[in-house]
């Protein structure tokens, strides 16, 4: 039992050591720059490791857009918004949350949007990564709809003012991601001009 657990331990920590060398590739050079042989190089094993533990370079993609998503979430947890603070101040806090994800890990935002495809399902946002699906944006409609219950953009329909917000900070994003030389404003002041 103690060396089926080793092994399922060390299994484990090398899957992590693939997919940190995965993403440090992603992050230095893009995404473009990742291939199994170059991963398996780097980690000094032959790629047929990495095939044992990844279906092909799909799987490991998706492993690593996983991780992108988690990465997101677990920002929006430690956002500490109570039903009591004033919607437009917590949709701001929460949109804050996104804009400097987005900013400080480049290569996920970017391979979100290059891997992915958003359509609706009923009520939910779906981001589709081939056999990947995420509900996204939940918490953004939610605060828009507290937003509109406490009188702001009433004359919109929740999806409208959710694409306008999107399109303006998708911009803001974008726009720092491709041209980091040019003298932008904070952040922070850019996102208070979005909501003003």
């Amino acid at each position: 039992m103690a060396t089926t657990d080793r092994r399922i331990r060390e299994t484990e920590a090398l899957r992590e050591r693939i997919l940190d060398t995965a993403e440090d590739i992603m992050v230095r050079e893009g995404i473009r720059q990742i291939t199994m042989r170059r991963i398996a190089a780097a980690v000094d094993y032959a790629p047929t490791v990495l095939y044992r533990l990844f279906d092909n370079k799909a799987g490991l993609m998706e492993q690593l857009i996983a991780r992108g998503y988690e990465g997101v979430r677990d920002r929006y947890r430690e956002v500490d918004i109570s039903e009591h603070d004033e919607p437009l101040a917590a949709l701001r806090q929460l949109l804050g949350v996104y804009v400097d994800y987005a900013l400080g890990h480049p290569n996920h935002y970017r391979m979100w949007f290059e891997t992915g495809d958003l359509h609706r399902d009923g009520e939910n946002m779906i981001m589709s990564h081939d056999r990947l699906k995420y509900v996204v944006f939940g918490a953004w409609l939610e605060h828009i709809a507290r937003c509109q219950d406490d009188g702001l953009w009433t004359e919109q329909t929740p999806d409208a003012v959710f694409q306008r917000l999107w399109s303006r900070i998708h911009g803001l994003i974008s726009l720092r991601l491709q041209h980091p030389g040019f003298p932008w404003r904070p952040a922070d002041a850019a996102l208070d001009d979005v909501l003003a």
